[in-house]
């Protein structure tokens, strides 16, 4: 039998060639006939690999963005809209023209933008067009960087529900580049400027397509290997390269079924782009038990072998996962990735269920930029070294001159081996003593967040020493499980100890990951570690009957963490020797 670190070498750049030009013929918007036939294109591709096929078609709120204008100081600027936008009506909306800065809510508030036409740096986001909702904005302008960037500025995940609909904006939001933005803030610095935006969003709930190709999924455990098919214009590299590693990696494992372990489910999203990851979300609510009682790990693709995209060393994982991804980017390439943890995107839908997940874009950039930088902010990534996924990402220029074939098969190597140890491996890669030390980090920081409450009695503390000496027991199982497991496995111990490895995942993951917890998904607003435990703001800011409110909450709060912990601890003792 081989291995995957040798089936790398059957990855075919002619065939990853073949299905990028295959699937970036089509501007795949979200929902539409022509994603469609991307779909379509896909599933007979992987039909013929021997794949099941399994297409379903939920409803989703999805905003397709249609056409924008902006008219200042008697002419016309070159602009787009956003998803999730309001549209404005026929005459647009007109205003005063105010300088922002970066569009927070006390940049909002000290610009006097309340009935105004709000001019602010940076990428449109959700987090903008909930602050200039918030403020009364008649319109947000956003200076994209150097070239136009498409953006979604819903901070809804996936479609919304009673509870979110009032969190959709309610605002017209445009996004400029950067010559314009200069000559829009001369306007504001000669006299009082008005301008006037018109938008036409077509924001509605319609089908999209969710594509399931499973490699002898049925009656086993099985890895899920996702990307998203929909597109901003071509997407040729987002995503039209990933969906082509997707499928070699299927072909490559279909040819290797015989030695698999576990099966393998390649998920083909919609929704992604014009949707806030809508595909995604509505699958992990309609299959949480099938995932939950059966998935073994999500490994996710995002725009693989992009020209210049030499830098493996920031690709996002888990704590838990750190360790093995390291070790084959390092085998493979050379190079050290170092560990980045997830921030809010990219169909990272999956947190609540306990996943362990892997990656969404492995390889970027060799130098940070603005853009960069942005996204970081955007995301509750943790900090920016690299310069991202090109400056083309996001724009009409993402066409198929942007993938260099040799980086792409470099990409495409390193998710063949990932995911095929994942389905072969007899014990799965993970190390759990990532997650509890990450927890014991964070856990020390709110320690000091909340001592800005003052001295606190023992009746009015949140009890964090107690989660402490519960996550240090937990530490020191998961720390005995490793030593068990370097020291040699047999196939039936191997069982049992993948059992306890991904029982222990699924109790820390949500408590570690989520605030919403293992039913509901928090919104696109960035991510933290043991996020149920921060306060809602300073705690200075606080009045005295939100500040012992806030006290209880976070007693409760540490209450269910400290559970869950207690839970993975068990698990591991089990199994630790």
């Amino acid at each position: 039998m081989s291995a995957p670190h040798e089936w790398i070498e059957e990855v075919s750049r002619d065939q990853l060639q073949a299905v990028n030009a295959g699937i970036a013929r089509w501007v795949r918007k979200t929902g539409t006939e022509d994603e469609r036939k991307a779909f379509d294109f896909i599933a007979s591709t992987l039909e013929g690999y021997g794949l099941a096929i399994t297409l379903h078609e939920p409803t989703c709120l999805v905003s397709n963005p249609v056409s924008a204008r902006l008219q200042a100081g008697g002419q016309d600027f070159h602009c787009i809209t956003t998803s999730f936008s309001t549209s404005t009506p026929e005459t647009g909306v007109a205003g005063q023209l105010v300088y922002a800065g970066g569009g927070s809510p006390s940049e909002l508030g000290a610009a006097e933008a309340a009935g105004k036409i709000a001019l602010t740096e940076g990428l449109a986001s959700p987090q903008k067009a909930r602050a200039a909702t918030q403020a009364g904005v008649r319109a947000l302008i956003c200076i994209s960087g150097e070239h136009l960037h498409e953006m979604t500025v819903s901070p809804v995940w996936g479609s919304p529900t009673p509870e979110t609909l009032d969190m959709l904006p309610q605002v017209p939001v445009i996004s400029v580049d950067s010559a314009t933005g200069e000559q829009l803030k001369a306007l504001i610095d000669g006299a009082e400027a008005r301008v006037r935006v018109t938008t036409i969003v077509d924001t509605r709930w319609r089908k999209i397509p969710v594509l399931l190709a499973d490699l002898d999924v049925e009656g086993r455990d099985y890895v899920m290997f996702s990307g998203h098919v929909d597109s901003w214009h071509y997407g040729a590299m987002d995503n039209g390269s990933a969906n082509a590693t997707m499928i070699e990696v299927a072909r490559i494992l279909a040819n290797h079924r015989d030695e698999l372990r576990r099966g393998v489910r390649f998920a083909f999203w919609s929704g992604h782009s014009q949707a806030r990851y809508a595909g995604s979300t509505w699958f992990a609510d309609a299959y949480w038990f099938d995932l939950r009682d059966r998935c073994v790990a999500h490994v996710n693709v995002d725009s693989t072998g992009g020209k210049g995209a030499t830098d493996l060393t920031t690709a996002n994982t888990m704590a838990e996962t750190y360790g093995f991804a390291r070790d084959v980017i390092r085998r493979q390439t050379g190079q050290e990735l170092i560990y980045q943890r997830f921030g809010r995107a990219g169909d990272q839908s999956f947190w609540g269920i306990g996943l362990p997940a892997i990656f969404m874009s492995v390889s970027h950039q060799g130098e940070a930029s603005d853009v960069t930088a942005d996204l970081v902010r955007l995301t509750g990534g943790t900090a920016a070294r690299s310069g991202g996924l090109g400056w083309w990402w996001h724009t009409t220029e993402d066409t198929l001159d942007k993938i260099d074939p040799e980086l792409h098969d470099r990409d495409t190597r390193i998710y063949v081996e990932v995911v095929g140890r994942l389905a072969t491996d007899a014990v799965l890669p993970y190390d759990l003593t990532g997650p509890i030390h990450e927890m014991l980090t964070e856990l020390e920081a709110l320690e000091g967040v909340w001592g800005a409450a003052g001295e606190l009695s023992a009746d009015d503390a949140p009890g964090f020493e107690a989660l402490r000496a519960e996550l240090q027991a937990a530490r020191d199982a998961a720390a005995a499980l490793n030593v068990r497991i370097v020291d040699g496995v047999d196939d039936g111990d191997a069982e049992e100890i993948n059992a306890a490895l991904l029982s222990a995942a699924r109790y820390l993951m949500p408590v570690n990951y989520t605030a919403a917890g293992e039913f509901d998904h928090d919104p696109a607003l960035g991510a933290r570690t043991l996020p149920s435990l921060h306060p809602g703001k300073a705690l200075a800011a606080m009045n005295d009957d939100e500040l012992w409110a806030s006290l209880h909450k976070v007693r409760r709060s540490a209450n269910g963490v400290r559970y869950h912990v207690r839970l993975a601890r068990r698990a591991l003792e089990a199994v630790s020797g």
